[in-house]
């Protein structure tokens, strides 16, 4: 997704993918650690959900969603945005 310049053929990508592929090259560790009750966003197969953190561990972070009573586990930092 992007566009081609017609006089120098070069392509320049939306900035929507540009964040898309920023995401994707960052760390796969949660780095920082996340208290209980801080907003944060999951992406899950039908895109990003609103939730809360339950519970914080080096390797993973449960999340009770904001939608439903549900809770998910996330095992990326790729996949967690804090709000």
């Amino acid at each position: 997704m992007g566009r081609f310049n017609r006089t120098t053929g070069e392509f320049t990508a939306k900035p929507s993918v540009q964040k898309k592929v920023e995401r994707m090259y960052g760390p796969t560790t949660f780095e920082t650690a996340l208290r209980y009750g801080t907003p944060v966003k999951v992406f899950m197969g039908a895109g990003w959900e609103k939730g809360s953190v339950e519970k914080w561990t080096k390797h993973r972070v449960t999340v009770r969603l904001a939608r439903g009573n549900r809770t998910t586990v996330c095992h990326d930092a790729r996949n967690l945005e804090v709000l």
